[in-house]
């Protein structure tokens, strides 16, 4: 299996990182809505709020499996911090292509969510890519 590589979790234990481990396939993206959707909620976001953060988890999810190596996982990462989640999601992919600014995906995350990022570089180990997508949602409309 593909091993997405990713930041170790933060050793500041006020502001606990949450992550999960999945196969990079349709099938998980059932619990990674889920996994969004529990943060938010724990962390008191209205309900618009979680419907847009269950939604950005949806796309950003499915724009990496369906770039992803064969065998590769998808690496989540949520922290609340500052009126702010941050999720970011990680994964092998093929190559490096449209998941830029001008895509559907990215516009629609950018309707989604506060702020969006993609990051990608090569992994010498899968001759693929690491890329990284990372959103933030700010609680209850509160600027940043």
């Amino acid at each position: 299996m593909a091993i997405a590589k990713t930041i170790e979790p933060d050793q500041d234990h006020t502001h606990p990182v949450v992550e999960l481990r999945v196969r990079a396939t349709p099938d998980q993206l059932s619990v990674l809505r889920a996994l969004a959707a529990t943060v938010a909620i724990h962390e008191d976001f209205d309900l618009d709020s979680i419907a847009d953060i269950k939604l950005a988890m949806d796309e950003i999810c499915t724009q990496l499996i369906v770039r992803a190596t064969p065998d590769a996982l998808l690496v989540c990462r949520l922290q609340y911090l500052d009126n702010t989640l941050r999720v970011d999601v990680s994964s092998t992919t093929t190559s490096v292509d449209s998941l830029g600014e001008r895509s559907f995906a990215w516009h629609v995350l950018n309707a989604l969510t506060d702020s969006v990022d993609l990051k990608q570089e090569p992994d010498s180990a899968t001759a693929g890519f690491v890329t990284t997508m990372e959103f933030t949602k700010v609680k209850n409309g509160l600027s940043l």
